[in-house]
């Protein structure tokens, strides 16, 4: 019998003696109470004692084991990105306009649940490449427009989330945390024959708070997860212009705040035992304000996932 199902048997019964009885390895030679009974002796009645604090101490751990879960997990899939600039961004005498960047991506992923009764901790990471795309920038730099700068970009996204949760029932369960995602954009194009690169770098970071739900009927041998969270977010988005033609680099940044939403489904199946598949698919969007109140930057994601989740 492993922890799980002591775990399990626990809580259904209400009775840990036999699962503590159930855990016990070899033959277990009982006490005669006999000679206590005819001696009465100090030494028949420590026996008695520490055989019952051996029981209880046995009963402790057994049952704390038994609480305690680990359960990493991997995954891959397909993901829809997008941001996309409304407005331009301005610094003096310098801007940039027209930015929008979308593409699929392939991405990896890994984290870990440690669960100790109805609570959990989640640490999960994710990291999204083979982005492309083309742009048509308006530039001005130094006073001097460069109109449809054409660039060829390539990009790719890393995303981390710590989690604290309560299972309030055995289907209903909240959640806060705090994410951090980072997205590099790096292109190359030309003025004419002059050679210049555009580069973007946007970052975000921020708390949510969310909830989760077990659908309680089986879907095709599996089960139905439903979750939803709200995230408050701050943003920073850099872009740095590298030309001959200008003297310096032309730096433009611009930060803003967001509140966001992500909404999501699963469906988990168990493979064996100890593995379980899930197969599911989020949407989340972000609208960030820029905080000068000039342009205003928008972040929409799509994602499609397999996973693989390993209980111990």
């Amino acid at each position: 019998m492993n922890d799980r199902t002591i775990k399990e048997t626990y809580h259904e019964t209400g009775d840990a003696l036999p699962v503590l009885l159930g855990t016990v390895r070899g033959p277990v030679k009982a006490i005669d109470p006999a000679p206590c009974r005819v001696r009465r002796s100090v030494m028949c009645r420590s026996l008695s004692l520490m055989v019952g604090m051996t029981l209880v101490a046995a009963h402790a751990a057994t049952a704390s084991a038994a609480e305690v879960s680990f359960s990493p997990r991997l995954s891959a899939g397909l993901s829809y990105y997008q941001l996309d600039l409304d407005g331009a961004i301005v610094v003096g005498d310098d801007s940039v306009d027209d930015i929008e960047f979308s593409d699929l991506l392939y991405f990896v992923g890994g984290g870990l649940t440690l669960t100790y009764r109805r609570y959990f901790v989640d640490v999960y990471g994710q990291y999204s490449f083979a982005g492309e795309d083309e742009l048509d920038l308006d530039i001005v730099a130094g006073g001097a427009a460069i109109d449809d700068l054409a660039q060829d970009f390539e990009f790719d996204r890393i995303e981390t989330a710590l989690t604290l949760g309560y299972r309030v029932t055995d289907q209903f369960a909240t959640f806060v945390g705090f994410r951090y995602a980072d997205v590099t954009f790096d292109g190359s194009g030309s003025i004419g024959a002059i050679a210049s690169d555009f580069s973007t770098d946007f970052n975000q970071k921020g708390p949510f708070v969310g909830a989760s739900y077990v659908v309680p009927k089986t879907v095709l041998d599996g089960t139905v997860v439903v979750n939803g969270a709200v995230a408050y977010l701050f943003g920073d988005l850099d872009n740095t212009f590298e030309s001959n033609v200008l003297a310096n680099d032309l730096n433009v940044d611009v930060n803003g705040r967001a509140i966001g939403v992500n909404v999501g489904a699963s469906w988990v199946r168990p493979l064996t035992e100890d593995v379980n598949l899930s197969i599911g698919t989020d949407l989340a969007r972000y609208d960030f304000d820029d905080d000068d109140g000039q342009s205003d930057f928008d972040e929409l994601i799509a994602r499609l996932r397999t996973e693989l989740r390993f209980s111990f």
